[in-house]
């Protein structure tokens, strides 16, 4: 096959994903070798966890826009456009480089059957070799300790929450997704965690003593005080033994966000100590900026829309709770379309006591969950639902049905979220 464009490279990536998952570092260590170990040539900081190190991400890069480095993000799935994994600073990697290295790499990666994610993560750390940023921001697919992105030694490592997910390839209880997770730690690197279960951190503290990593508990280290919580975003103080913040705004919603942000600049503490120059103002302004799609995202505000990307029973549990928290009378018409390979059972019976009624939905990716599957849960619960296949033609019915003081959410998937987001 000749590859003519940058959409038909694209096209070759993702036919990639038939080889599948390979938790294992062989295969990136080798791409790496072969293009000249692009990986050694910036800093990073890495991020593993279970939700929230997409934010903790964006917000890391925001901070360090704004302090004035040319600064690197690497996060996966993208909502919209594959560019939106790779970016510098505000732009997304350029089309034309995602053409070169595919045509250059083809025969390689046909060789090898290297995968989707591993050619992905590849092409990443290339095009910030290339492009001479300061610093990444790199966050790991699947897991830590066997994820492609593990090839990197950061300036510091984060480990940002810790829930049962993807049990077949990280094992099925905390304490052993929690030693997945910590595969990112690094010796004599420090390392920073959100993680607040006590068998989780157990384990987590266990790897950083075993190797010589310091590790920074959030909530041991410093301290958040919510001083105001809105649909639009929030407003905090932060304390710490060697930084005070005081009304700190943030561009996100939900006061899981203002974890995030705790940790974020734990981590931003972290790097101050090892000299990069990040002011107040960078801080300030790299969180009243910092803008990271599809966590409880405002979409519409009469009858207000609301997108969400939570993917895993505790995700649904977060939002669920921001939901009771801003609209504690309120009932939800919620949109909902999930990939088979997820709990969706303990997901729908969070959303059912908060639903006034759910419509279910199917995003047009090969992994996702028929809604006739997804219906038996909702029969036991007794919700009202309605299956509409296509997510367009589900949201004008949720429209049609809204009062204008209705709240519609969607979510279920990244790739729901997404979908819905290219239909409108």
């Amino acid at each position: 096959m000749h590859i003519k464009d940058c959409d038909e490279a694209l096209s070759y990536l993702y036919n990639l994903e038939r080889f599948g998952m390979k938790l294992d570092l062989s295969n990136i260590n080798a791409l790496m070798k072969h293009l000249g170990n692009p990986h050694l040539k910036f800093p990073s900081i890495h991020i593993a966890g279970t939700n929230g190190k997409g934010s903790v991400a964006a917000m890391l890069h925001s901070i360090l826009c704004e302090a004035g480095y040319r600064t690197a993000l690497y996060t996966s799935p993208h909502l919209v456009d594959f560019r939106e994994r790779i970016r510098v600073g505000q732009e997304p990697v350029e089309k034309d480089f995602i053409f070169d290295f595919v045509q250059e790499l083809k025969d390689e990666i046909d060789q090898n059957g290297y995968t989707f994610f591993e050619v992905t993560t590849a092409l990443a750390f290339r095009y910030f070799a290339e492009k001479n940023v300061d610093i990444a921001v790199i966050e790991t697919g699947l897991g830590g300790r066997l994820d492609a992105t593990n090839v990197i030694t950061p300036l510091v490592s984060i480990i940002t929450t810790i829930g049962l997910e993807h049990t077949e390839h990280l094992g099925d209880t905390i304490p052993e997704i929690a030693g997945e997770k910590a595969g990112i730690v690094k010796t004599g690197i420090p390392t920073i965690t959100g993680v607040d279960q006590s068998e989780a951190l157990k384990v987590i503290k266990s790897i950083c003593k075993d190797r010589d990593s310091e590790l920074y508990v959030v909530q041991e280290k410093s301290n958040c005080i919510i001083l105001k919580s809105s649909i639009f975003g929030s407003k905090f103080n932060f304390s710490s033994e060697t930084d005070q913040f005081e009304a700190v705004e943030l561009n996100l919603t939900g006061e899981y966000q203002v974890l995030n942000a705790s940790i974020c600049l734990n981590a931003i503490h972290q790097l101050r100590l090892l000299g990069w120059k990040i002011d107040e103002p960078a801080i300030r302004d790299g969180l009243k900026k910092v803008n990271w799609r599809g966590r409880l995202e405002v979409f519409r505000k009469e009858p207000l829309v609301l997108l969400d990307v939570a993917h895993n029973p505790v995700g649904i549990q977060t939002l669920i709770q921001a939901l009771d928290r801003f609209f504690p009378e309120k009932k939800i018409i919620f949109i909902f379309g999930v990939m088979e390979d997820k709990d969706y059972h303990s997901m729908l019976n969070e959303i059912c006591p908060k639903a006034k009624f759910i419509v279910l939905t199917k995003p047009d990716y090969k992994r996702s969950a028929e809604p006739e599957v997804l219906e038996e849960t909702l029969k036991i619960s007794k919700t009202p639902y309605e299956i509409i296949t296509h997510i367009n033609q589900a949201y004008l019915f949720a429209l049609k049905n809204a009062k204008p003081d209705d709240i519609i959410c969607i979510t279920g998937s990244h790739f729901t979220v997404g979908e819905f987001l290219s239909s409108f």
